[in-house]
């Protein structure tokens, strides 16, 4: 119990500290009129990941490259928020008891499904060796990577220890929790984009409540909840400065969340939706140095792809050149990933793949096998946006809230849930499409309902309620507590048809290994561990991984 104790305020403090440098990074891209320390987080958060990306062009990003960049984040933010820790503001106890509420969530993980598979062996091969040429070929999965994992790769410890690697996942969810009902709470005022992350706060309140049913999915979401709401309030304000920085935010995340996943593309066309209706006042703000930071972080990301896989942009064969680590293979990898995405391994049919791909005759499959989970899903959406509009009380002044460019908006809506039809029908890929389309449906009658902040509290403290007793109850019945990830060390061997000069290539055993599927795949496997037979060779200090030949 001490040693849980004393954990405990290591992870506060830790948190605290990672935070502040977060915060220090943001102010290279908060404008003057807007001093928000959750916004400086959320952009914060995007400089990071485009200095870790930028290093590893060059560099390992060693534990002392990782800590050096927390120092410096944390030079930057005492410069510019010397009076954070002074002032004795009242909300930050609360935001204090909304984090310790949600501590346990971090306690003794169970791991997600492609935590072993390629989060974990991704970031080793980021902390052991600098950008690897055709990296893509030891790992399919590597055919188009997300953003996130280079993130991620800055909080690994020395010793082979990856507890934290779930950590900024976590602080963006609890982040988004209070960054929500510090908006929600702070005005008497109805706004339409407060109502949207009511919807929102509830439903990862309710649904997210284990680190598993995370990966990078949940940083996917949030970063795209935050571009609708800008969207959103965008259009409420009358103030210009604030509109200015308003479609910044919309564009910057709306960007960064399809970088983390690329089934956010649908939400481009919010900030575009914007650009396009407002374009005499936005045409010279996208060529400020902000937005040129936007673009700079999208190039290296993608030349990153390149240097990865020899295409551009996955799987598209035309930004594909024919380089020493270029493998024809990726190219068949959308039809796999369709077919898996299409439920079509997981059901019992007798079609060959194309005919099933093709006149929707996977559809009847595939609804069979995921409408559980899609319905499960609508009603955590849906049930407390019913209580709360038959809670709150009638608004005797009748005065609707008014959605500008609301044509538009459920436009976004209807042309996100076609893109996520034709490529992409997993639960969660469409989140955030959900959530707008519950949030269109329900705005008529949430606009006729007078807003009671006592009301809306005793709902956030039962989900917070919920939320909490899930994990204490799921932690009770572990044997042993702390913070961290549950581990899984597989045996393994070197593969001597990819053996070579330069490096050793290692293969789970899984013949040996215990751990069923999971023991088929790589955990922390010293560098490198592949699922394929690979040729390595070296140039100008740099790998490049090709397809052995046969």
């Amino acid at each position: 119990m001490i040693t849980l104790i004393f954990e405990s305020i290591f992870f506060l403090l830790a948190s605290c500290i990672i935070l502040f440098s977060i915060v220090g990074y943001g102010n290279f891209l908060i404008y003057k009129s807007n001093n928000n320390f959750f916004e400086k987080i959320f952009l914060g958060i995007i400089v990071i990941t485009f200095l870790v990306t930028l290093i590893h062009f060059f560099l390992k990003i060693s534990f002392y490259i990782a800590v050096g960049l927390l120092f410096i984040g944390l030079i930057l933010f005492f410069k510019n928020y010397k009076s954070f820790l002074i002032k004795p503001y009242k909300s930050n106890l609360s935001y204090l008891i909304i984090f310790l509420i949600l501590l346990p969530i971090y306690m003794s993980q169970k791991y997600h499904e492609d935590f072993g598979y390629y989060h974990l062996p991704y970031v080793i091969t980021m902390i052991e060796e600098k950008i690897i040429f055709g990296l893509a070929n030891s790992n399919s999965a590597y055919a188009h990577n997300s953003i996130w994992l280079n993130t991620i790769s800055l909080f690994s410890l020395p010793k082979n220890n990856f507890n934290f690697l779930t950590l900024p996942s976590y602080l963006i969810y609890n982040l988004f929790i209070i960054f929500s009902l510090k908006n929600i709470l702070k005005s008497n005022n109805q706004k339409i984009s407060n109502y949207f992350l009511i919807i929102c706060v509830f439903y990862l309140l309710l649904k997210f409540t284990r680190i598993s049913e995370y990966g990078n999915d949940l940083p996917a979401v949030i970063f795209s909840i935050l571009s609708i709401f800008y969207f959103l309030r965008y259009s409420e304000t009358k103030d210009n400065q604030n509109k200015i920085f308003y479609f910044f935010c919309c564009f910057s995340f709306a960007v960064f969340s399809v970088l983390i996943k690329l089934s956010g593309i649908p939400i481009l066309i919010l900030p575009l939706i914007l650009f396009l209706k407002n374009y005499e006042k936005l045409k010279k703000q996208v060529f400020n140095v902000n937005y040129l930071f936007i673009y700079l972080l999208a190039f290296i990301f993608y030349l990153q792809q390149f240097f990865y896989t020899s295409c551009i942009i996955f799987p598209a064969i035309f930004t594909c050149l024919d380089t020493e680590w270029f493998n024809k293979d990726f190219l068949l990898l959308r039809e796999n990933i369709e077919l898996i995405n299409k439920s079509y391994y997981g059901s019992e049919n007798l079609l060959t793949k194309e005919d099933y791909l093709s006149k929707l005759n996977w559809f009847s499959f595939w609804l069979e096998r995921n409408y559980p989970e899609i319905l499960e899903n609508i009603l955590t959406i849906f049930l407390p946006i019913i209580l709360l509009i038959f809670l709150l009380p009638n608004e005797k002044n009748k005065s609707n809230l008014f959605l500008e460019n609301k044509n538009l908006f459920i436009l976004f809506i209807f042309l996100s849930f076609i893109y996520w039809f034709k490529f992409s029908p997993v639960y969660r890929f469409s989140i955030p499409y959900f959530l707008s389309l519950f949030f269109i449906l329900s705005l008529n009658f949430y606009s006729n309902k007078k807003f009671s902040k006592k009301i809306f509290l005793y709902l956030i403290i039962t989900s917070l309620f919920f939320n909490f007793s899930k994990n204490i109850l799921r932690i009770h019945n572990k044997d042993y507590v702390f913070f961290g990830i549950e581990k899984i060390q597989n045996q393994f061997y070197a593969d001597l048809l990819s053996q070579n000069n330069f490096i050793q290539v290692y293969k789970p055993d899984s013949k040996n290994n215990k751990n069923g599927w999971q023991g088929r795949l790589c955990w922390d496997i010293p560098f490198l561990c592949s699922y394929e037979k690979i040729k390595v060779n070296k140039n100008y200090g740099y790998l490049f991984f090709s397809k052995l030949s046969n």
